[in-house]
């Protein structure tokens, strides 16, 4: 073997290497356009293969120009698949004319005498074609932070055109537009290959960040009223009672009046329609910074950060009215709601806080309900210090 004939079996080798790592990745992890990539490598490979072991034979550089012609096309048709939400140039059923018409000029060089001008240059421009068309579609997909990898592919099937072009240069033989398109071919397929597996482990990790990130909500927020559930409201409690100032908030614990008379009469569709729409007006009634939570059942708690007792009565004042409004539109009898409510001291534990607005709560029950009751005090007995009827009675 010669050297140039050594260094088309490289191109072999390194475009065959590239194929396999294509098709086992592609087994791992399939993607849409994954197949084409796959067969771009292969027909290359089979190209270059074909090209170099039977050179001699008449037409056989014919054929093996025309399984490396597709490449470009294959690759460009495979990146419009894997990004279909792009707003790419043209159309798919495009790429393949503009494919069959520069196999048509391939196949046709050989149709034209030896001498002939037109021959000479047939093979060599629909191979350009197709690396110039495949290429600017790439350079042209847009100008987003995900489409640099399309980018940089065009840029490499532009410097690919490269090998026809020096085939129609003067004194060049005809034979060595195979070669400098097998060259370019393995070198341009192993960088593909290179760019199409980095895109996908990047959408991978992305899908794995996003699937981590519903994890995340689905453990934290009660899926029912959409606001954060009992352990993760511990969480987020503590933490802003270390941050804020002593004494600065308020901790609030209410819940539906004769919830179960609304699960008896409009079903557990009814009951859950209550819920959420109590739990919308808490979102739309209270601060950004404040803290809501489902605690259980029909049980809610809110932290009022940088909040004092009375501005506590008038947050339960304007959710009743809220709620009360609310449900008048959505088919459900009228709501009311009891509140207990404490003031956080310096140094207590949330769980001491949630026991003393829970006796507040139990107090606002025994009142006759649709009140909210305010304790002081300690667990053992704290003393009541406001009581305020709130919103309507039931009709």
């Amino acid at each position: 073997m010669n050297g140039v004939t050594d260094g088309l079996w490289i191109a072999a080798c390194a475009n065959a290497v590239a194929a396999l790592a294509i098709t086992a990745t592609g087994r791992q992890q399939p993607q849409r356009g994954w197949g084409l990539w796959r067969t771009a490598l292969w027909l290359g490979t089979g190209g270059i293969a074909l090209g170099t072991a039977a050179a001699a034979r008449p037409g056989v550089q014919a054929l093996a120009q025309l399984l490396l012609l597709p490449w470009p096309i294959l690759a460009l048709v495979g990146m419009r698949r894997f990004h279909a939400r792009i707003d790419w140039p043209g159309h798919e059923h495009h790429d393949w004319w503009v494919l069959g018409f520069s196999a048509g000029l391939v196949a046709a060089a050989g149709l034209w005498p030896d001498d002939s001008a037109i021959g000479a240059v047939s093979a060599p421009a629909g191979t350009l074609l197709v690396h110039l068309y495949a290429a600017s579609l790439l350079v042209c997909a847009g100008s987003r932070p995900d489409a640099r990898p399309m980018h940089l592919l065009g840029a490499v099937i532009g410097l690919a055109a490269c090998a026809p072009m020096i085939a129609t240069l003067p004194g060049v033989e005809a034979h060595a537009l195979f070669e400098a398109s097998a060259v370019t071919t393995a070198l341009a397929s192993v960088a593909m290959a290179f760019i199409v597996t980095t895109l996908v482990f990047d959408r991978s990790e992305q899908h794995l960040r996003a699937s981590r990130r519903r994890l995340r909500a689905l453990a934290s927020i009660d899926p029912l009223t959409q606001v954060p559930n009992r352990r993760h409201f511990e969480e987020l409690a503590a933490k802003a009672l270390q941050h804020d100032p002593p004494a600065s908030a308020v901790l609030m614990m209410f819940d539906i009046d004769h919830f179960k008379h609304i699960n008896d009469r409009y079903g557990h569709a009814g009951g859950d329609r209550a819920l959420r729409l109590v739990s919308r007006c808490v979102r739309e009634v209270l601060r950004v910074h404040d803290v809501p939570c489902r605690h259980g059942g029909d049980e809610f708690a809110l932290l009022l950060r940088h909040a004092s007792v009375r501005d506590a009565m008038r947050v339960a004042s304007r959710l009743v009215e809220r709620v009360q409004g609310a449900a008048v539109d959505s088919s459900l009898p009228t709501l009311t709601l009891s509140f207990g409510m404490v003031q956080v001291r310096p140094g207590e534990a949330l769980g001491q806080a949630l026991e003393r607005a829970d006796q507040a709560l139990y107090e606002a029950k025994r009142q006759g309900r649709a009140r909210a009751v305010a304790a002081g005090g300690d667990r053992a007995g704290p003393p009541f210090i406001e009581s305020r009827p709130l919103g309507l009675t039931h009709a």
